[in-house]
């Protein structure tokens, strides 16, 4: 009697434990399975994948642009403090007004900064394909058109490019990748034109003057070596622009 009691508790738990380990397997099968249909091309949104790693680059290189008065390497400099300032305005003759060597600033910076940048945007849709293709998707591309426009108070990146992402039946086409970055670099662009523009008609630019009617800005000059160097100041951001001039500058010894 006690062992056919032993026996039915044996089977019970036997019993027990196979259900368990089937309510187990169809519940990771559900899971498993509801994990699948839910990663499509829409749920994992590309669009965003390759927006953040192309502003990580853009906000990048406008630093650079603003640390080296607008180009990516200073292309006439002078060396002050271990730094080379980038001439926006330059003369050698002593006495005379300075050339503006940039006239068209605003699109000199807008092409450094994609010049600077579209290698590292193709690798963000590298990266994209990489990652998607691990998932099982299929990610096909066309060419790409990618331009960078100065804007008040931002960068804009106008990025298009066709992208199909597949997998089964669920595909996905994508072709607008443009994005936006908060940066003070126009205004300041505007500013050190009208410092530029200055200096080569008067030799002078009355950076005082200018703060009282722009108090949001902050200009700081320091006369060396027969050049002056220029560090305009975004006062709610503390962005900066740095570049050098050399205008009417005095002859040794006068």
């Amino acid at each position: 009697m006690v062992t056919e009691i032993n026996n039915k508790r044996g089977q019970l738990t036997i019993f027990i434990i196979v259900a368990v380990v089937l309510v187990v397997a169809i519940i990771a099968a559900f899971w498993f399975i509801g994990k699948r249909t839910t990663e499509t091309p829409a749920n994992l949104n590309p669009k965003q994948f390759v927006q953040k790693c192309v502003r990580d680059a853009v906000e990048n290189s406008v630093e650079k642009m603003l640390e080296n008065g607008g180009q990516r390497m200073p292309s006439q400099a002078i060396s002050y403090q271990g730094t080379e300032w980038n001439y926006l305005c330059y003369q050698a003759d002593f006495y005379l007004g300075c050339y503006n060597l940039h006239p068209m600033l605003e699109f000199l910076i807008e092409n450094e900064i994609k010049e600077d940048t579209k290698r590292e945007v193709q690798a963000c849709f590298d990266s994209m394909r990489e990652d998607f293709e691990s998932k099982g998707f299929d990610v096909s591309g066309g060419s790409t058109d990618y331009s960078i426009d100065l804007l008040p108070g931002m960068v804009e990146v106008n990025l298009k490019k066709r992208i199909d992402v597949v997998r089964g039946d669920s595909s996905q086409s994508y072709e607008d990748f443009g994005t936006k970055i908060l940066s003070p670099i126009y205004e300041l662009m505007r500013i050190a034109r009208e410092v530029v523009n200055s200096e080569s008609q008067y030799c002078h630019f009355e950076y005082n003057g200018y703060m009282l009617l722009y108090p949001d800005y902050e200009i700081r000059r320091i006369d060396y070596s027969d050049s002056k160097i220029y560090r305009l100041i975004d006062r709610r951001t503390k962005a900066e622009f740095k570049f050098a001039v050399r205008s009417c500058a005095f002859a040794p010894g006068v």
